[in-house]
């Protein structure tokens, strides 16, 4: 059943106190739709999973992107725009009212599945930390691989900054991703890692090579961002000369064919960021269970970072599956990579 209007404009003010850090643009814009009731009608029929606020603007500028001719263009960086003037508010309510429509179709069918690979920045010494322990190169798997972006981590470039220390890996790599380590750079940090197979597994698959599902994954991305809009682009760009392997499935389906196709002779990781957070505390420990099921006489390695606290604090961790689970939180991390604070 869908939300009431006044549960929905809750739900925005919360959204809008979590972002606001991160783009006063669209901080701007949900303390806008969160008085706006003709907006709040729209939107409370976004699917339960699914944050309202992040359907609506990505499928305004999903239109934008396909028009950019459009008057509300021009308030977005991400489309060349560079007017922060009050008729912003005046402008997305002419487009929203001319689009209603089309922005309802597309918050109805479509799913909130950023691939931000910036996140890769802490992924990538998650994943030495696992070859060492191992002594083995890895088999990756990831569950909520979105477009499969983040299965390239290996052939993207890093700078990790410390005080007075930086590190930089793949420097020739045509996507370039940097973070603050604050006052030391992981020791994992400081090396690729050596990959040797991989797979993606998602409920609905995004494939870059498609033009429309592409256009998707860039509207998801907040349009003041113009950083991040050119990683993305980059990132599109190399997934189409070394093209992601990413199969339609849920994890608990998919877990036994990963296990079973994955070669015995690599570590196999199973990797997964912003995806447990949508399971039920239940689901998350069943998901758990499963796979120390599976691991049998094969340990399962499994990198996790999510958001599972009311704190809204991501944390990145390293479990070892098997008959004696172990878990190892390594810290904290900024959720699009801007910064990461690593023990060791």
């Amino acid at each position: 059943m869908p939300r009431t209007i006044d549960e929905t404009r809750s739900r925005v003010h919360t959204w809008e106190e979590t972002i606001r850090a991160d783009s006063r643009m669209y901080a701007r814009l949900a303390r806008h739709v969160a008085v706006r009731d003709d907006v709040l009608d729209l939107i409370r029929v976004v699917p339960p999973g699914q944050l309202e606020m992040n359907m609506l603007l990505a499928a305004v500028q999903y239109l934008l992107i396909a028009d950019p001719e459009q008057a509300l263009a021009d308030w977005y960086p991400s489309l060349g725009g560079n007017r922060q003037d009050d008729p912003l508010e005046d402008a997305f309510d002419a487009f929203v009212t001319d689009n209603r429509e089309a922005i309802h179709e597309l918050i109805t069918t479509k799913r909130v599945q950023t691939n931000e690979v910036a996140r890769c920045v802490f992924l990538l010494p998650a994943y030495n930390l696992v070859q060492e322990m191992a002594g083995r190169p890895l088999a990756l798997a990831e569950i909520g691989t979105s477009a499969g972006l983040n299965q390239n981590v290996d052939r993207y470039g890093y700078t990790y900054r410390a005080t007075g220390e930086t590190k930089s890996l793949a420097e020739d790599a045509t996507v370039q991703l940097e973070t603050n380590c604050g006052d030391e750079i992981p020791r994992h940090a400081r090396r690729v890692p050596d990959i040797a197979w991989r797979t993606g597994i998602d409920i609905h698959p995004i494939d870059v090579a498609n033009e429309d599902e592409a256009r998707w994954l860039q509207a998801l991305v907040w349009p003041d961002q113009v950083e991040r809009h050119a990683r993305l682009a980059a990132a599109i760009e190399v997934a189409r000369v070394h093209p992601p392997i990413v199969k339609e499935g849920d994890a608990f389906e998919a877990a036994s064919r990963i296990v079973a196709e994955a070669p015995s002779d690599n570590a196999l990781v199973i990797q997964h960021s912003f995806v447990l957070n949508q399971f039920s505390k239940e689901d998350r420990e069943r998901f758990y269970h499963m796979l120390d099921d599976l691991a049998g006489a094969r340990t399962i390695y499994r990198v996790g970072a999510e958001w599972l606290t009311k704190l809204r604090s991501t944390v990145l961790s390293v479990s070892r599956h098997g008959a004696d689970r172990e878990t190892v939180e390594l810290g904290g991390v900024h959720h699009h990579g801007a910064w990461i604070r690593l023990a060791g």
